[in-house]
């Protein structure tokens, strides 16, 4: 019996977050907005139910619930990859200019949301600006939003 690295439950909802390679911060301005469309476009296309999403310049947050029939792993695999894809394909030089052939990190984690809790996440995804230009503020971004490894 193999022992899943992502532990999920199905028929729950799921606060997601995944990171830019080495967290290089280029999801800003064109490619922060296609970015949107193609996680909005792949999750409509395969029927996933996406209901909130939201970008930092290194990161990514969603907030999406998981059927009986899928397999959250199975579900981030093609959003992260097909949408990469598609990033790589509008902006030619994106690579080169990022020193990397991959746009998300391997990882990503996700943290069952119960019921009563879900305006509470939509809000935080939908302030990530505004959370993270108040950080700022305070101290150098990415002292403040270290990524911890699911395997910690």
């Amino acid at each position: 019996m193999s022992k899943k690295l992502f532990k999920y439950r199905a028929n729950a909802y799921h606060h997601v977050t995944f990171c830019t390679k080495r967290r290089k911060p280029i999801l800003a301005g064109e490619i922060r907005d296609r970015v949107h469309y193609w996680l909005r476009q792949l999750a409509e296309e395969r029927s996933f139910e996406l209901i909130e999403y939201n970008t930092w310049l290194d990161h990514v947050h969603m907030l999406i619930f998981v059927r009986s029939n899928e397999d959250l792993s199975h579900v981030m695999q093609i959003l992260k990859g097909a949408s990469a894809r598609r990033i790589f394909q509008e902006f030619d030089d994106l690579k080169m200019q990022m020193g990397e052939n991959h746009l998300w990190g391997r990882r990503f984690r996700a943290d069952v949301v119960p019921v009563q809790a879900l305006d509470e996440v939509r809000q935080y995804i939908r302030d990530q600006e505004r959370i993270h230009t108040a950080r700022a503020a305070e101290s150098a971004i990415s002292a403040l939003e270290q990524w911890r490894h699911l395997d910690a």
